[in-house]
């Protein structure tokens, strides 16, 4: 009975949304929902709005209305990027590491608390990471997403420990859920994947910059991981040694080298308020992350240490050792680092999800973000990184943007930062990587097919995902004035990067290609080969 007065007030629904949408009544929809009301019985929700347009849509009754989907649309923010980026958690695994700070509550894995957002969805559904993504999915299609292009991060623990076993039946897993049918195996799954309802675009790890070795580094290109989240810390041998990382700089600086020359994109993790630092070195180590051409990230996770009860901070903190930053001072350095980060680097995140009722000391302030840029406006400060700088909804393609190009070394290469940007915005990357090629000449690459090569290790192109059905578009149109994705933008990108790979000399390009992306590469002239999607420059 609930079931057949469902589906007769979508039936209403959908003929009063189809009759307005008709008489162009839907200028304002708080304005529709009540008119409609009267007639349901109840309001309307956004979820159930979108429902019924979206089947007017598949059945031709209603173009496709930019405008009302933006309006519809709950948590925008979630694919503003162009991506859906979803964390999807391993299960329980003995750690290597023995920092300090981190916690181990029992059932879960080391250093994630149960009441984190991820960690409680993925604790529910027995870390099972099929359930995990369909769970995803299904809640984002919900509040009006289209979650079709997924960039994949995996959590848990440091990724390398796990079992081989496991880790390519977990990835698997994930591969299968996408494709909505189970493979053989894990190549059978990404063949699939590449032209699934839902492609992974791209695919993130997490794991320690002593486990950077070019076995592993072989593996993840044989899971199609794109980009590699290192546990670095801080760029201080001391401190590192007096929390017990287990690492020292220059595993942080071999361990980049090394992602860098194979294409893989870097995130590094820094904790400020560490045992044994200050304000000032805090600061000191933001600086150098940038001045440094051993580091360079391109994205960058900013945890401040917070202290945890039943560890060895904890201890320290009770006994007197160790005194955590008050929240000024921990704005303060925040805003010095986040004033230093260049326009090629993101700053994913500037603080963790720790639920308050786990911190015994440490800032409690969950808004920490948004304090730091309210601090910095008041300096007449802003901070450059792309997250601050994507475009997300302000699409407006016909105003002003232009091609930048910025180059920089990093790591025995250089790396050239190629962007669409107009004087608010960016619309729109590649990262191009010129390895040494006296380096290559001389050492024999991990992947033959890298030789005598130039990398692209990203390409994105931001403001609202649409979906993989979607033409291309242009910006005078009626998506192209709400959309700057499917205009061009990255094939733009793809062939300036062609260009100037051929003209520094070499022979060919490959591509990090997440594995839903390769037949976006196929299109312009590019072959699977070791992993990799590459053309020759000839």
């Amino acid at each position: 009975m609930v079931i057949v007065s469902w589906v007769i007030g979508m039936y209403s629904l959908k003929s009063l949304l189809y009759q307005d949408l008709n008489l162009s009544k839907l200028d304002r929809l708080e304005k529709a929902k009540r008119r409609w009301a009267k007639v349901l019985g109840n309001v309307p929700k956004n979820s159930q709005i979108l429902e019924a347009y979206k089947s007017l849509v598949k059945e031709k009754k209603a173009t496709v209305n930019p405008a009302l989907e933006k309006l519809l649309k709950i948590r925008k923010i979630r694919t503003l990027s162009g991506v859906a980026p979803l964390a999807i958690m391993m299960k329980p695994f003995a750690c290597p590491g023995k920092c300090v700070y981190c916690p181990q509550e029992s059932g879960m894995p080391k250093s994630y608390l149960s009441n984190e957002p991820a960690a409680a969805r993925a604790k529910k559904l027995n870390f099972n990471p099929k359930k995990q993504l369909l769970a995803r999915i299904k809640q984002l299609k919900a509040i009006g997403h289209q979650p079709e292009k997924l960039q994949i991060i995996v959590i848990g623990g440091t990724f390398s420990a796990y079992p081989d076993k496991y880790k390519k039946e977990f990835l698997k897993a994930i591969f299968d859920a996408a494709n909505g049918k189970v493979a053989q195996n894990i190549s059978q799954a990404q063949k699939w994947n590449e032209k699934a309802p839902h492609r992974i675009v791209g695919l993130s790890i997490e794991t320690r910059p002593d486990w950077i070795t070019d076995r592993e580094i072989k593996l993840w290109r044989e899971y199609g991981v794109t980009k590699v989240q290192l546990g670095v810390q801080a760029l201080d041998d001391k401190i590192l040694k007096l929390i017990d990382r287990g690492h020292n700089v220059k595993t942080v600086a071999r361990a980049s080298e090394k992602l860098r020359n194979c294409g893989f994109k870097i995130c590094y993790h820094l904790m400020p308020n560490l045992p044994g630092s200050s304000p000032n070195k805090d600061i000191q180590i933001g600086q150098k992350l940038f001045n440094d051409s051993r580091f360079r990230p391109d994205t960058l996770k900013i945890y401040p240490c917070v202290v945890i009860p039943k560890t060895t901070l904890y201890e320290w903190w009770q006994n007197g050792q160790y005194q955590p930053y008050s929240d000024e001072t921990l704005i303060d350095i925040l805003v010095n680092i986040k004033r230093v980060v260049p326009s090629y680097c993101r700053i994913d995140r500037l603080i963790r999800d720790i639920p308050n009722n786990w911190i015994a000391a440490g800032s409690l302030k969950s808004n920490l973000r948004q304090m730091v840029k309210t601090t910095m406006a008041s300096q007449g400060l802003i901070c450059r990184c792309i997250r601050c700088r994507e475009v997300k909804d302000q699409a407006s393609l016909h105003g002003g943007v232009r091609l930048k190009i910025l180059s920089y070394s990093a790591g025995l290469g250089k790396e050239v930062f190629l962007s669409f940007e107009d004087k608010n915005y960016l619309y729109a990357l590649l990262r191009l990587r010129l390895p040494s090629q006296n380096q290559n000449q001389n050492q024999k690459p991990l992947f033959p097919v890298l030789k005598q090569a130039a990398l692209i290790r990203e390409l994105q192109v931001f403001g609202p995902q649409l979906p993989l059905s979607t033409p291309e578009v242009n910006y005078s149109s009626n998506l192209g004035k709400f959309y700057s994705q499917h205009q061009n933008l990255g094939k733009k990108l793809i062939k300036q990067a062609e260009v100037l790979a051929k003209k520094a000399g070499y022979q060919k390009i490959a591509v990090i290609s997440g594995v839903g992306v390769r037949d976006y590469y196929r299109q312009l002239g590019y072959n699977l080969k070791n992993t990799y999607m590459v053309k020759k420059l000839c």
